[in-house]
């Protein structure tokens, strides 16, 4: 995080503290306080790990890769599946014959 975000969270958790009549009392032993900032800073980089992934953008090429199964694979282990594959994929249909019907409003 930068410095700013870091001032301005201190900030609100002090104006927080302060409404809730709360004082600072250190009854922390240095190993809870160890524990805290490892505890903060995984956290921190959670978020700047998310930030960072936030403005990715993936395509279908990001995709496709060795985890997809392949059609001679799909032949293999059910011969109905990939007849009928087959037939939809070298179905006669022409989409450019498409008709498409309106209805009229009255």
């Amino acid at each position: 995080m930068g410095n700013y975000q870091q001032d301005l969270m201190d900030i609100m958790v002090k104006k927080v503290l302060s409404k809730h009549n709360v004082t600072p009392v250190s009854d922390l032993s240095e190993e809870d306080k160890e524990k805290v900032k490892k505890v903060v800073g995984e956290i921190q980089s959670e978020v700047e790990s998310f930030l960072e992934n936030q403005n990715k953008t993936l395509s279908e090429q990001d995709f496709q890769s060795k985890d997809q199964p392949k059609v001679e694979a799909q032949n293999t282990t059910n011969p109905v599946v990939h007849e009928s594959l087959q037939k939809i994929i070298k179905s006669n249909n022409d989409l450019d014959k498409v008709k498409m019907f309106l209805n009229k409003l009255k």
